[in-house]
């Protein structure tokens, strides 16, 4: 299995092979979410369009990512790589939607027992997240359904949790600089941040012995 330089360095190179795309595709998914935010807000019925409109946004995104992840071969990025299948698209949304509110309920029902059960929920949430991140990757790589995909995000983080978290810590610094420049720096640094995750998924993936 490769090391987490080496993964991060192969997710560098293919962006930097045809950076245009994601960078591009990544700054319309910003405007998207800012304009919808600011046209919806401080209103229920529009928070929950704001977070479906957000989440099929991510999902066409997150498919680019992950197919850019998958270009070995250096082939040239396309937009037309951002194309998700309706059931797909259904499924993120569904998994999406179910995670969403069953963390604000969890963090709700904790809230009113103490500030001590609210940190311990937090926590719990947090490690929670953190098993089921591969989730989107599975449902747009395998096409699994919705629980099939959390046993397989819980099947990998499972042994590497640890591995999973330093991977994430490892781009704090590069979150920090692309933040300076007015935060037009996240443009790159964000798809670099995500084509390496996924190039990470489909690593455990491969060297995986369960799945």
């Amino acid at each position: 299995m490769r090391s987490r330089a080496q993964i991060k360095q192969d997710a560098k190179r293919k962006l930097n092979a045809y950076w245009t795309v994601p960078v591009f595709a990544t700054l319309l998914v910003i405007f998207l979410s800012a304009l919808i935010t600011g046209l919806l807000r401080d209103n229920l019925l529009g928070s929950s369009l704001e977070t479906i409109v957000s989440t099929i946004a991510n999902v066409f995104l997150t498919t680019l990512f992950l197919n850019i992840a998958k270009n070995d071969n250096f082939d040239k990025v396309q937009f037309s790589w951002m194309n998700v299948s309706g059931l797909k698209l259904l499924k993120c949304l569904v998994y999406s939607l179910l995670m969403s509110l069953g963390i604000t309920v969890i963090q709700y029902v904790a809230s009113s027992l103490g500030v001590l059960m609210a940190a311990v929920v937090s926590i719990f949430v947090a490690v929670l997240e953190i098993y089921l991140s591969f989730s989107i990757l599975a449902i747009l790589d395998t096409d699994a359904p919705i629980f099939n995909a959390i046993k397989i995000s819980v099947n990998l983080i499972e042994g590497n949790f640890f591995n999973t978290i330093l991977f994430g810590l490892s781009f704090v610094g590069w979150f920090i600089l692309g933040a300076l420049p007015f935060g037009l720096g996240l443009l790159w640094v964000f798809p670099y941040f995500s084509i390496s995750y996924a190039n990470y998924y489909l690593e455990l993936k491969n060297h995986s012995k369960i799945l």
